[in-house]
């Protein structure tokens, strides 16, 4: 069987090799796809290939993309860190998803339901639920009040969130701070996990507001956010490991 992998993480697609041939050595992977202008191009040339793994976020967009331009009758398995809303859509819509960090166990189970239910040669990828479901996370707005006055936020446009006494502040990227009615509890579930992270108890932070990170004592990090935060923003001890596979792409 020949496979190709679509991800941009080097790392991410080296362990990805390794767990496949551990669950099937007889598999081929036929090479490694990292954008979504070298994906397009290799779609659209046809290449033999039985299975896709495909990650959703490559490094100059989403893999949607792709599909808009081509039609796709290759087979694909999403490797993802998106979860929530998507999941049904995966699984209605594709061989099957696998959330990072990717478990040997749950990838051989996705290869054997590929040879259980191998598709028909005339199959066709059928994005649209997911894609819809993606983009619907994508755009998740909050709502707050300030004077009496009804205001929102697109959650793309938030660096960090904060619970400072007793009230969930969010702070854009464009520097302006608003209060939601929201508890940070309920934004966590409702954002994105590729790229926010919830620190400790009082802030959830967005991946492109990390300026700097440094070694803090007891084992702990400090980081330094764009916007500034008006106080020390420091991930707890039992959050650090977490926090280090969520920069590498993986799933806290």
């Amino acid at each position: 069987m020949n496979v190709v992998i679509f991800e941009d993480e080097v790392h991410n697609a080296e362990r990805l090799i390794q767990l496949i041939r551990q669950c099937n050595p007889d598999v081929e992977v036929l090479g490694i796809i990292e954008s979504i202008a070298q994906g397009s191009q290799w779609l659209a040339e046809q290449h033999p290939v039985d299975l896709m793994f495909m990650d959703i976020q490559l490094s100059d967009g989403n893999c949607f993309e792709m599909f808009t331009h081509t039609k796709v009758h290759t087979p694909v398995i999403f490797t993802t860190a998106y979860d929530g809303f998507a999941l049904q859509a995966f699984k209605l819509n594709s061989i099957d998803y696998l959330m990072k960090p990717i478990e040997q166990k749950e990838l051989c189970n996705a290869l054997q339901k590929f040879e259980q239910f191998r598709p028909a040669p005339n199959y066709q990828v059928d994005i649209t639920r997911i894609a819809e479901e993606f983009l619907r996370r994508d755009h998740t707005r909050f709502i707050g009040r300030i004077n009496n006055q009804l205001i929102y936020v697109k959650a793309k446009d938030i660096a960090y969130l904060q619970f400072s006494k007793g009230v969930t502040w969010a702070t854009t990227f464009a520097q302006q701070r608003m209060p939601l009615d929201y508890s940070l509890d309920q934004i966590e579930k409702l954002l994105d996990k590729h790229v926010f992270f919830r620190i400790n108890r009082q802030f959830i932070i967005h991946i492109d507001a990390i300026k700097k990170i440094m070694a803090y004592y007891n084992s702990r990090l400090i980081l330094q956010l764009e916007p500034a935060a008006a106080e020390d923003v420091i991930i707890s001890r039992e959050r650090v490991n977490d926090f280090k596979t969520w920069l590498e792409g993986g799933r806290a």
